[in-house]
Parts: C-alpha cells; structure tokens; sequence
C-alpha cells in the first residue's frame, strides 16, 4: 500500500468511524482509537488543564499517547484503519 492509498483508508475509517454511535465502542478501543488518530495527525493531547486537573479522563488520554508516541504517522494510520476495519466489516 502507497503512502497515497494508507491517507485514503485512513481518511475513510475516520469517516466511517465518525458516523457512528461512540457509544457502542469499548471504552479501551477508543483510547487506542484517539491515540492512534492524533498520532496519525501529529496532534498530540497536551494542554495545561489535562495537568492542572485530577481529571481521569485526561490521565488516560496522555497514557495512551504516551504509548503510541514512537510509532510513525503511518504505523497509527494502519493501526487505525486495522481496527475500524474490525470493529464495522466492509462494504462501507
């Protein structure tokens, strides 16, 4: 797969994903999600309230980031792609 053809899946299980109910995902697959999508973007979760706060919630958004932190934007793409895949079977 080109670096072209990985954008495009990526592009399109965040789209699928974006439909659909969050809800329905168990919690620890959404933090992989979220992890993998902002390393993928190379946007990564660090604001000063996440370390002013005790917000759980928070706390394991930066551990799951820390845990993807030396993948390449295109290893979390795959990573991504491979669970949206799992999680909403083709045709979409």
């Amino acid at each position: 797969m080109t670096k072209k053809d990985i954008d495009i899946a990526f592009n399109k299980a965040f789209d699928k994903a974006s439909t659909e109910e969050q809800s329905l995902v168990p919690p620890d697959l959404q933090l992989h999600l979220y992890a993998y999508y902002k390393r993928a973007i190379d946007e990564p979760y660090v604001n000063n309230r996440s370390f002013e706060s005790n917000d759980l919630r928070s706390a394991f958004k930066m551990n799951a980031l820390i845990q993807v932190q030396s993948l390449t934007k295109t290893e979390a793409k795959r990573k991504y792609i491979e669970i949206i895949e799992k999680l909403y079977p083709k045709p979409w």
